[in-house]
């Protein structure tokens, strides 16, 4: 029997844990290749994503982002940006953030 894959409507909404993992890894993968404009795009997009999705969690009755775990990521990222250190944002995203999301999408409790 043949698997028949189904595309995602890119005009339907993905759940935000899902559009920031999108964001997180298109970040990433634009800055590895020395696109600094579109990674900044992304990366911004994904702050966005990610300050929806601790709102909305927040208002849950059954919160599962750790706030303390979310805590020194997010000043290491302010300081990485404030010295324009694009490498250390990029292993930022990539070792910590994108783990996190993925735990959380997980239900693990993660971000």
């Amino acid at each position: 029997m043949e698997k028949k894959t189904v595309e995602a409507d890119p005009m339907q909404p993905m759940p935000e844990k899902g559009r920031l993992l999108k964001f997180l890894e298109a970040a990433v993968g634009q800055f590895r290749i020395g696109e600094d404009n579109e990674g900044m795009d992304s990366f911004l997009n994904a702050m966005e994503e990610l300050e929806h999705a601790v709102e909305t969690d927040r208002l849950s009755r059954e919160p599962q982002i750790d706030l303390n775990r979310l805590l020194l990521p997010l000043q290491r990222l302010y300081l990485s940006m404030r010295n324009r250190d694009i490498t250390g944002l990029t292993d930022l995203l990539e070792d910590t953030l994108i783990p996190l999301t993925n735990e959380w999408r997980k239900g693990c409790g993660g971000i």
